[in-house]
């Protein structure tokens, strides 16, 4: 589960090297040599110190100053934690060093900013266990999450708790979805020819592993037994979490022979019909409610079937007490209105207007027509000056015929004027 070259687990079961030291030590980020300088030199054989005695040296506490808030924010206990899962994981073969790098770098990026760990949450942890390259099926991972009671922080996940989780999934390159695609000539128990389900091309790739997962989560591995719980430290260092094994239910052994076993004694039962008695006295049950809730109830909806009915009412009645307190004598001023019967109109009879014997006379030669009344009333001709023009019009034509006829009756008193003086010369 993890890169297969020579450095990806240790070389020797059960023992490390320096330099597989400063490997796991790089990979949680920590500098090389933090390890080689608190490893006494009598521990070592031949360069390689025992699983056992790193572990006694972790548990004196020769590590804890040296990786007490050095490389990040956590304490010392916080880091001999997780440098423990981290040989577990090592030992069984489960995470290589790549592997814990990446839950390193995963755990860092999704961490909260109060460095209280990732929050428990089944998407949050998804997403960093795919920066890790591994997967699982969400449901299961819910599962884990919910059933898990020891948490540090409640409701955060710390680093080596993530290791635990990275223990229970599988790396995403096993994984290959491929589409079922129905043949040309395919056809249903009803002779009719089969469509491929276009539904998968809409889905990511993601969402078709997490399908398939909560699938064989379903139908296969719900029906394995469960992993043995590992929250305490005997668990942790417990043979069977050495060895990566899980735990096998007890095989069935063949029953003895039957001529070891006693000879059995039979015995012959008359069966008996069962007589039903008429005597049934029912169960009494207790109401869900007593008599005082179903009559405070009862009250309850009187009340409200009562202000449903008032309702109308009490609106009017408040409506007029205000009016009378802000408009005084505002409603008897508008009561004569109010109540004032309107004027009915008797209905007049339409009467067929009779033709008169003089109508062909008076369509033959009509008379002069007077201009209507409606047509003066929507005439707008006075608005527009029309007759004031025409009457200026008027004016100055009366006035020039005016002038016109002082001119003339000038003329023939002239003529009248010279007749008269020239018949006075011949007279005298």
């Amino acid at each position: 589960m993890g890169q297969k070259d020579q450095y990806a687990f240790p070389q020797d079961d059960g023992h490390y090297s320096l330099t597989e030291l400063r490997m796991l030590a790089a990979a949680l980020g920590f500098s090389n040599d933090a390890m080689k300088k608190c490893i006494p030199a009598e521990a070592l054989d031949n360069g390689r110190l025992s699983s056992k005695d790193l572990r006694k040296l972790f548990d004196m506490g020769c590590f804890t100053s040296v990786l007490d808030f050095t490389s990040n924010l956590k304490n010392g206990l916080y880091n001999v934690k997780v440098f423990m899962r981290c040989l577990d994981l090592l030992e069984r073969k489960i995470l290589s060093f790549a592997d814990i790098q990446k839950a390193k770098m995963a755990f860092s990026a999704y961490e909260h900013l109060d460095q209280r760990g990732v929050r428990a949450e089944t998407r949050t942890i998804l997403n960093a266990m795919k920066m890790c390259g591994f997967a699982i099926s969400p449901q299961k991972l819910s599962m884990h999450l919910r059933n898990r009671s020891n948490y540090v922080e409640e409701g955060r996940v710390q680093l080596y708790e993530f290791l635990d989780l990275l223990a229970c999934c599988e790396p995403m390159k096993h994984f290959v979805i491929k589409e079922e695609r129905v043949g040309s000539t395919d056809k249903t128990s009803r002779g009719m020819y089969q469509m491929n389900d276009m539904r998968s091309l809409v889905v990511t790739p993601d969402e078709k592993l997490e399908r398939h997962l909560n699938w064989r989560f379903q139908h296969v591995d719900s029906w394995q037994l469960p992993l043995e719980r590992s929250g305490t430290k005997d668990d942790v260092q417990s043979k069977q979490r050495q060895t990566g094994k899980r735990q096998q239910p007890p095989r069935t052994k063949s029953g003895a022979s039957s001529s070891e076993t006693a000879e059995e004694t039979w015995t012959l039962l008359t069966p008996v019909p069962h007589i039903k008695c008429h005597c049934y006295t029912p169960t009494k049950i207790t109401p869900i409610l007593s008599e005082d809730e179903l009559q405070d109830t009862q009250n309850d909806i009187d009340a409200l079937l009562y202000q449903m009915a008032t309702l109308g009412e009490r609106s009017r009645w408040e409506l007029n007490w205000k009016l009378d307190y802000y408009l005084p004598g505002y409603r008897q001023q508008q009561a004569p209105l109010r109540h004032k019967p309107a004027a009915t109109q008797a209905p007049r009879s339409i009467t067929k207007k009779s033709c008169k014997a003089d109508v062909f006379e008076r369509l033959s030669a009509p008379r002069r027509r007077i201009p209507s009344p409606c047509h003066a009333m929507t005439c707008n001709a006075l608005k527009l000056g029309i007759s004031n023009m025409n009457k200026e019009a008027r004016t100055r034509k009366e006035t020039s015929i005016g002038s016109q006829w002082v001119c003339s009756k000038k003329k023939t008193l002239d003529l009248l004027i010279g007749e008269c003086c020239a018949g006075s010369t011949l007279l005298i």
